[in-house]
């Protein structure tokens, strides 16, 4: 039998469901979104703790984040996937800013971005603007990558 040279996967996921004890959480600008389920993983670590993805192999990521929200008329809230590493402040992805204006809805984005190995990435809550005393929520959000090029770590600079 011929065999394949198969590189293994490499994946991760976080997820936020709505629990009757943390169902419905508000969106606080300049937080993480909170997760609390680490959902399928190889080669990288999700973690409930700190909301963020670590990867372990340097490469070319599919990332996509979606948030559901719970807005009421005139809020506002803007997100981006942000990347923490050894080498830089936190900062969020190229493309990868999402907002949602005055209706409940899930909104997300999906971009593909180089990480390397030790990077995290976690969904920043960039902005909120509520009027009035009524906060804005959510109850459920994604967070999952998949590499899709890696690049051996003597490549990366």
């Amino acid at each position: 039998m011929r065999t394949k040279n198969v590189k293994p996967y490499t994946y991760g996921s976080l997820y936020k469901q709505d629990h009757p004890d943390d169902g419905i959480l508000p969106i606080i600008a300049g937080n993480l979104v909170k997760f609390n389920i680490a959902g399928p993983y190889q080669n990288t670590r999700p973690n409930v703790a700190t909301n963020r993805i670590t990867v372990f192999k340097s490469g070319v990521y599919h990332i996509t984040a979606n948030v559901s929200v719970i807005l009421e008329e005139e809020q506002f809230a803007e997100f981006t996937i942000n990347l923490s590493s050894n080498k830089s402040e936190p900062h969020p992805l190229v493309g990868s800013i999402f907002d949602v204006n005055g209706i409940s809805i899930i909104t997300g984005t999906t971009v593909q971005s180089f990480l390397n190995a030790g990077d995290e990435v976690g969904i920043y809550i960039a902005k909120a603007f509520a009027p009035g005393d009524k906060p804005l929520k959510y109850n459920r959000a994604a967070l999952t990558l998949f590499l899709l090029d890696e690049f051996p770590s003597s490549l990366v600079v």
